[in-house]
């Protein structure tokens, strides 16, 4: 259900790394979400940095939105980068396993995008 790798870069080494293989693989860095620095805005500590990096193809996205437009809702794909027990974690939810349970037709596709983030996962790690 998750693809997760532990390296033992820094979470900042870790997001460098992921920003070049994500460009490097033509896919486009959408957002960043600091969650720790959002939670601690907001008076909540969260006790470990996590950053969710928000990815996307424009092609890809088309050929998603051309099969079935409503699963934009769950667009763009996220990874997650997080501290935990000394390590650096890099975690996405296979979007072979989420998306064609919206949408069988979706399988084909969604089985290229994965290996494509496993790459840029392995890549950065």
């Amino acid at each position: 259900m998750k693809y997760q790798v532990s390296t033992s870069k820094t979470l900042e080494e870790t997001y460098d790394a992921l920003q070049k293989s994500i460009s490097e693989n033509k896919f486009g860095l959408q957002h960043t979400h600091n969650v720790h620095e959002k939670l601690k805005a907001k008076e909540v500590e969260l006790g470990r940095k996590c950053l969710i990096l928000d990815i996307c193809q424009p092609h890809i996205a088309k050929e998603i939105l051309d099969i079935d437009p409503s699963v934009s809702s769950i667009l763009p794909c996220s990874i997650s980068i997080y501290e935990d027990e000394g390590k650096t974690n890099i975690c996405v939810v296979k979007p072979s396993f989420i998306f064609p349970q919206l949408n069988k037709d979706l399988k084909e596709v969604m089985q290229r995008v994965e290996k494509t983030i496993f790459k840029i996962i392995d890549e950065a790690a």
